[in-house]
């Protein structure tokens, strides 16, 4: 299941289960209070009926004076008694205590309680399995959905592959001919689009890792002189030096060129500048560029803060850093502008 599958799968099946256990609780107080007073109803009737022929050894009696704010036949609960209040006789000024031990009392009120709580516990289970098969198959049509757009995406992505390599292969071998600006503009458009359909390669097959042996500083440096092309008017500098790592080529020039592709597109109008420094096992991309409101939230799947882009990036650049064990850190400012830093393990 993936993460926004899982996402709606938990808010279904939160909404739904809460709904229904709220209920459950709500009949369950009321069964509770119902069965606390048939347990005093019964205790009463009694109690009236040991009024009148006194057998068996279930209560203790005493005479008491008559008490004006005392009612006969009616039940006294309290948290040291229980007793009713019975005439001795029309003209007589005492009253006829019968009282119930309360140490019995508080025992059947917890014996009601334990039953329901057992019984509620039991409604629970059931409830948390139906409310699983119910968000399940609300998901359903969802997933079919997502399947299907899944599937067009995997078959444009394929279609889009060759005409892109075909573009890139004709125009390196026009240049090596005949070099020009107009073929560079060509060669650098398409190599757009080819980083555009490698994102969303990952994203649709998914990422298997190649690992071997590369140079972290001569893999950015070529990039950044790919993207001062693209953006002649951003100082771009590289400083560190050269720093052999094993890792998979392809994502990690994937994570880098989103992470520069980011720090062009929302660059600062003068004097805008990107650095990048190579210090051990650390990689710092820093820009004086516009900043980032929720940096919290710059993963997340299709999360952009204008209208620019398509909200991946960012999201490509997580999974492939936990693919290949590549701590990732940012922090960022408003018109200050934004550092990432990569940690290689």
């Amino acid at each position: 299941m993936k993460n926004y599958e899982k996402e709606s799968f938990l808010k279904i099946f939160i909404i739904f289960f809460s709904m229904l256990a709220l209920m459950s609780m709500i009949i369950a107080y009321l069964y509770y209070k119902e069965e606390i007073s048939s347990l005093n109803n019964e205790l009463l009737y009694e109690m009236r009926e040991y009024n009148f022929n006194f057998q068996g050894n279930k209560f203790d009696t005493t005479v008491v004076k008559a008490n004006k704010n005392k009612k006969v036949d009616k039940l006294y609960i309290s948290k040291k008694e229980v007793f009713a209040l019975f005439r001795i006789s029309k003209t007589n000024k005492n009253f006829l205590k019968i009282e119930y031990s309360i140490q019995k009392y508080q025992q059947n009120i917890q014996s009601i309680r334990n039953r329901i709580l057992i019984l509620f516990l039991m409604i629970v289970l059931f409830l948390i399995f139906l409310s699983m098969f119910y968000a399940l198959y609300a998901l359903r049509p969802m997933k079919k959905a997502i399947s299907l757009i899944e599937d067009f995406l995997k078959d444009v992505i394929h279609d889009i592959n060759t005409p892109i390599t075909t573009i890139l292969l004709n125009t390196n071998f026009l240049k090596q001919k005949n070099p020009s600006e107009e073929l560079n503009r060509i060669e650098i458009s398409a190599d757009r689009i080819l980083s555009l359909y490698k994102n969303f390669e990952i994203e649709i097959k998914g990422f298997h890792p190649n690992i071997k042996k590369i140079n972290i500083y001569k893999i950015i440096k070529y990039r950044i002189e790919y993207f001062k092309k693209l953006y002649p008017q951003i100082d771009m500098k590289i400083s560190g030096s050269d720093m052999i790592y094993k890792t998979d080529e392809d994502a990690f020039i994937r994570i880098i060129d989103n992470l520069l592709s980011n720090s062009c597109k929302y660059a600062r109008e003068k004097h805008p500048s990107i650095s990048v420094m190579i210090e051990r096992n650390n990689i710092i991309i820093k820009d004086n560029g516009a900043g980032i409101k929720n940096v919290e939230k710059v993963f997340d799947r299709f999360y952009k803060e204008n209208e620019r882009g398509i909200g991946i990036g960012l999201n490509i650049v997580q999974k492939l850093c936990e693919g290949l064990k590549i701590g990732i850190n940012i922090k960022s400012k408003i018109n200050q502008g934004t550092t990432i830093k990569l940690t290689l393990n």
